[in-house]
C-alpha cells in the first residue's frame, strides 16, 4: 500500500502536490480551530448571557436611584437646570427599562413575574410623577401626592433588587453546574490542539518527506559548487514531475558550470595579460604626450619671431631703445622659459608671467587693435599648474581670434578657487568659430583629445593624465569670440 502511494505521489505534478499539501494542512487546522471554538463557545456564550442580564439590571437600578435624586431636587427646587437633568434621567429609566429580558422562554417564570410587576409599576408610578411635578405646592393633596410618588419609588426599588438578586442567582446556579467542565476545558483544548498537530507532522511527513530529502541534497552539492568542488554525484529523483526536470536541470547545470568556471579562469589570466599591456600602453600616452609638451617648448612661430624682430628693427629706427629694450626682455623671458624648463609643473605666478610677456609683444605690434586684462587673487600665485598651459590658449586667441579681425579684441584671463578645484578661464572677442567647426572640438575631446591639434590636446591629455578631477570645455560664437575653461583638482597618486 505504502509503496503504491509513493508511486502515485511521484506521479503527480508540483502543483497537485502543494494542492495536496495545503488542503491537507489546511482541513486538520480548520478541524481543530472549529473543535476549540465550538467546546470555547459553548461555555462563553453561556457567561456572556449572564452577564448581559446583570448589566441590564444594573444599570436599570442605577439610572431608578439617579432618577429619585433628581426628582427629589426638582420639587425642592423647580428650576429650569434641575428640570433638564429630571427630564434625561427619566429618558435613560426608560430605554433601560426596556432593555430588560422579557422573554417568558429565556428568562422562566419567576424573572418574568418579577419584571413584569416592574413593567406594570413603572407605568403606574410615570403617571403619578408627571402628575406630581405638574402640581404647585400650594394645591390641595399635593403633600399626600408626592408621598404616594415615594411611595411608588420604594416599590420599584424592591422589585429591581429583587430582580438583580434573582439574576445573579441564575449566574450561580449555572458556574455551579459548569464548574467541572470548565475546569477540564483547557486539558480538552491542549489535548485537540496536540492531536491535530501529531496528525499533520504524521501526514506533512509522509507527502514531503522525498521532497525534503532531494532538497537538502540540491542544497549540498551546492555548497560544493561554491567551493569548486564538483566531485559530488548527480542528484536521484525518481518522478518526471517539475521537481525531476529541476534535477535534470541542476545536474546538467552543474556539468556546464564546471566546464565554464575552466573557461572563466582561461579568461582570467588572458585579461590581466591585456590589463598589463594597457597599463603600457599608458605609460607609453603619457610619455608621448610630455614629448609633445617639449615640442611646444622647443618651438615657437618662426611666423611671430620674424613678424615681432622686424617691428622691432622699425621702433628701434624710430626711437632710442626704451620700448625696444622691453621687448627684447619680454621676448627673452619666453625663449629662456621655454628652453630651461624641464619640470612638468610650475608656480601660477611664473605661468602668469609668460602670458603677460607675450601679450606684452602682441601689444606693442597690434597697438590699440589688442587689449588684455589678467583676474587672479595674488593668493594663488603659487599653486603648482602644468608648465606652459595658459600661453598655447593666449597664442590661439590671439592667431586664429583677434588678428583676423580688422578691429581687433581683448583677452581677458580669470583664476579662480573653489575649495580643491582651481578654474582658469581665456576669453577672447576675436573671430570666434563656426558651429560645425566647434561640434568638431568638442568631439574631438569626447575621444580623449585626438584631433585638437597640438597646444589644445596637449593640454587636454595632460590635465586627463595628472588630476583625478580634470575637466576642459570650449565655447564660441562666430565673429564675437571664444572662452576656454579649464577645471582639475588633486594630483593623481
Amino acid at each position: 500500500m505504502g509503496s503504491r502511494l509513493l508511486a502515485l505521489w511521484y506521479k503527480m505534478t508540483l502543483k497537485k502536490k502543494l494542492y495536496l499539501i495545503i488542503i491537507s494542512v489546511g482541513f486538520i487546522m480548520g478541524v481543530s480551530i472549529f473543535i476549540n471554538l465550538k467546546v470555547a463557545y459553548i461555555f462563553i456564550n453561556g457567561a456572556r448571557v449572564i452577564m448581559d442580564d446583570n448589566l441590564a439590571c444594573y444599570k436599570f437600578q442605577e439610572s431608578l436611584e439617579t432618577e429619585r435624586e433628581l426628582f427629589a431636587n426638582l420639587l425642592a427646587n423647580h428650576t429650569a437646570e434641575n428640570e433638564t437633568f429630571y427630564q434625561a434621567a427619566c429618558r435613560e429609566t426608560k430605554a433601560h427599562l426596556n432593555e430588560l429580558p422579557y422573554e417568558y422562554g429565556q428568562i422562566g417564570e419567576e424573572r418574568y413575574g418579577v419584571t413584569w410587576n416592574i413593567k406594570n409599576g413603572y407605568e403606574t408610578y410615570e403617571k403619578q410623577r408627571d402628575k406630581v411635578v405638574s402640581m404647585g405646592p400650594k394645591q390641595k393633596n399635593y403633600i399626600k401626592e408626592q408621598y404616594k410618588a415615594y411611595n411608588m419609588q420604594k416599590y420599584l426599588d424592591i422589585y429591581a433588587t429583587r430582580l438583580t438578586k434573582i439574576v445573579l442567582m441564575d449566574g450561580n446556579d449555572y458556574y455551579e453546574v459548569q464548574i467541572s467542565a470548565l475546569q477540564r476545558m483547557p486539558y480538552l483544548l491542549v489535548a485537540i490542539s496536540v492531536m491535530a498537530f501529531l496528525v499533520l507532522v504524521v501526514l506533512l511527513r509522509f507527502i514531503t518527506g522525498s521532497v525534503v530529502t532531494t532538497l537538502e541534497q540540491l542544497a549540498t552539492v551546492s555548497g560544493k559548487i561554491e567551493k569548486n568542488d564538483f566531485s559530488s554525484p548527480d542528484v536521484h529523483w525518481g518522478g518526471t514531475d517539475e521537481i525531476g526536470r529541476l534535477v535534470s536541470a541542476f545536474n546538467k547545470m552543474k556539468h556546464a558550470t564546471k566546464d565554464y568556471v575552466i573557461a572563466t579562469e582561461e579568461k582570467r589570466q588572458m585579461e590581466e595579460t591585456l590589463y598589463r599591456h594597457e597599463l603600457e600602453r599608458a605609460e607609453l600616452e603619457k610619455r608621448f604626450s610630455m614629448a609633445q609638451l617639449q615640442l611646444i617648448k622647443s618651438q615657437l612661430n618662426p611666423h611671430f619671431l620674424f613678424n615681432t624682430l622686424n617691428m622691432m628693427t622699425r621702433m628701434a629706427q624710430m626711437e632710442e631703445a626704451p620700448v625696444t629694450e622691453e621687448m627684447l626682455v619680454a621676448i627673452g623671458n619666453l625663449l629662456r622659459y621655454s628652453l630651461r624648463t624641464s619640470s612638468a609643473f610650475e608656480p601660477l605666478e611664473q605661468e602668469l608671467k609668460v602670458v603677460k610677456d607675450y601679450m606684452y609683444i602682441h601689444q606693442m605690434r597690434f597697438g590699440d587693435r589688442f587689449r588684455w586684462e589678467i583676474s587672479c587673487d595674488r593668493a594663488l600665485y603659487q599653486e603648482e599648474v602644468p608648465v606652459f598651459m595658459l600661453q598655447p590658449l593666449v597664442e590661439n586667441a590671439v592667431i586664429h581670434g583677434i588678428s583676423e579681425k580688422e578691429n581687433g579684441g581683448s583677452i581677458h584671463i580669470k583664476i579662480k578657487k573653489n575649495g580643491d578645484i582651481l578654474w582658469i578661464s581665456v576669453e577672447d572677442t576675436g573671430n570666434g568659430m563656426s558651429r560645425e567647426k566647434l561640434a568638431s572640438i568638442r568631439h574631438a575631446m569626447e575621444t580623449k583629445g585626438t584631433g585638437l591639434g597640438i597646444g589644445l590636446g596637449n593640454i587636454y591629455r595632460r590635465i586627463s593624465a595628472y588630476y583625478e578631477y580634470g575637466k576642459v570645455s570650449i565655447d564660441s560664437i562666430e565673429h564675437k569670440g571664444t572662452v576656454v575653461e579649464i577645471e582639475f583638482g588633486r594630483k593623481k597618486g
